[in-house]
């Protein structure tokens, strides 16, 4: 199952490839229309997931996917998406996800009228509960659901920071005083942010590193007291280079220089000895270089990560695709079970494109989609306020009620739309999906009441 939800994820990061960060092109939202095909080769994956992954891969073959996706600078959405299977009509199955960073609604034939809320607040936490009582590892998918399951998690630490590091711009000094300060704000804000909480649990929990995180949080003002200067913390500018410096310490550089941008991060170690470096270079519709690398106590290596894009296309001013792009990411050290290695490849040439996710040794194509990408720009912006969005069934809170609702409502349209799917679906998928959720435990967890969650969170 470990390996099951690892694909996946590898298929969310292909999508993510595709949606660098949503930027919208001049106008107050820019839309995207789609028709995609996908090919998956279970020769190409370990000889031990061939067996279960070659019914998944005799459905994804038979997929198609078309429909519309606009963005507002708001923050909503609109996807509107039919799935078919060997194009046959009758298994015309649509999809229409919308709404705000903060909730979707989703929408669908095979719910008839009614429609499902998902909080995104409370994913992460909703998620934790599978990983606690089953030991399916979900919140790994649902750290890339969406962007607000990080943003929501930083808001008010990034906020505090930006209260005395920003309050002005350009060469300047900021105290002592005024930095230890600062260090009990984010220390206080960590402590009481129940969201970077259950962010720090999602990321950390499984590898036993969550508490170490908090601790570092807890520790910041006697960990800064520990290195800052008397005169504090001096922000200097010399040509293209900034330079942050607390007495004989360097900080935090950054130049940017003929567009190329280049950082790095070099912080003493924390009190209960990580150490932290990153580094970054890169430069717009061109190479990007990330390098993190933490070290414990022991000299120990917990995360060694290497990312590295190159011309990953912006879909709101790079349409159609032409120029190939490439995402490869390198992970090992103590904080995962297992190193990682992830490779994407991408090219385009009138008006089609291909992405592919590889095998990492041999580089063979494992999944591969294809289709067209065309921009327009939509007859509206996408508005929708959070008032609006919370008439929908709760996903991540089923009571009796609301499941009664549920199941009087979709009973019947879900027949109808699957009864065509099933029809047309391989008989080798339908048993590699069954033992999938079988071996990991998710019926079981879907029967046994599973959802019930702490509602005063949610609402």
């Amino acid at each position: 199952m470990r390996i099951l939800f690892r694909r996946a994820l590898c298929v969310l990061l292909c999508l993510c490839l595709m949606l660098p960060g949503f930027a919208l092109a001049d106008g107050d939202a820019s839309g995207v229309r789609f028709d995609l095909r996908f090919q998956m080769d279970p020769q190409a994956f370990p000889p031990a997931q061939r067996r279960t992954l070659s019914g998944i891969a005799d459905l994804i073959n038979i997929m198609s996917l078309q429909g519309t996706l606009e963005m507002a600078y708001n923050g909503c959405f609109d996807l509107n998406a039919a799935l078919r299977l060997k194009d046959e009509p009758d298994t015309h199955t649509t999809l229409r996800l919308y709404g705000n960073e903060s909730h979707w609604n989703v929408e669908s034939n095979l719910l008839g009228s009614e429609k499902l809320m998902i909080n995104m607040i409370a994913t992460l936490e909703f998620a934790l509960k599978a990983y606690y009582h089953l030991d399916i590892p979900v919140q790994r998918l649902a750290m890339f659901i969406s962007p607000y399951v990080h943003t929501s998690a930083f808001e008010a630490l990034i906020s505090t920071w930006r209260g005395v590091m920003e309050a002005q711009s350009g060469p300047r000094v900021i105290a002592r005083a005024d930095l230890l300060s600062l260090a009990e704000q984010l220390s206080a804000v960590a402590a009481d942010d129940r969201a970077f909480r259950v962010w720090t649990q999602a990321l950390a929990l499984e590898a036993g590193y969550d508490e170490a995180i908090m601790e570092v949080m807890t520790t910041l003002p006697e960990w800064a007291e520990t290195f800052l200067a008397e005169e504090g913390l001096e922000i200097a500018i010399s040509g293209e280079t900034e330079t942050w410096r607390t007495g004989d310490l360097t900080l935090f550089t950054r130049t940017v220089e003929d567009s190329v941008t280049a950082w790095s991060v070099t912080p003493p170690a924390t009190l209960n000895g990580y150490q932290l470096n990153l580094f970054y270079k890169g430069q717009p519709n061109g190479r990007h270089v990330l390098h993190i690398h933490i070290t414990d106590a022991y000299e120990d290596t917990v995360v060694n990560c290497d990312l590295e894009a190159v011309n990953i296309p912006d879909l709101t001013c790079e349409l159609p695709i032409s120029a190939p792009f490439s995402l490869s990411a390198d992970l090992n050290g103590i904080f995962l079970e297992a190193p990682v290695s992830l490779r994407f490849a991408g090219e385009g040439a009138e008006g089609q494109f291909t992405l592919s996710m590889l095998h990492p040794q041999t580089s063979q194509p494992q999944l591969t989609l294809t289709g067209t990408l065309v921009p327009y720009t939509p007859e509206s912006v996408p508005a929708y306020t959070t008032e609006e969005l919370l008439t929908g069934v709760n996903l991540l809170s089923i009571n009796d009620e609301s499941l009664t609702r549920l199941v009087s409502g979709v009973a019947s349209p879900m027949l109808r739309g699957i009864f065509p799917l099933m029809v047309h679906m391989p008989a080798s998928s339908v048993q590699s999906i069954l033992d999938l959720l079988t071996e990991s435990g998710v019926i079981d967890f879907v029967f046994n009441g599973g959802s019930s969650v702490e509602e005063e969170y949610y609402d």
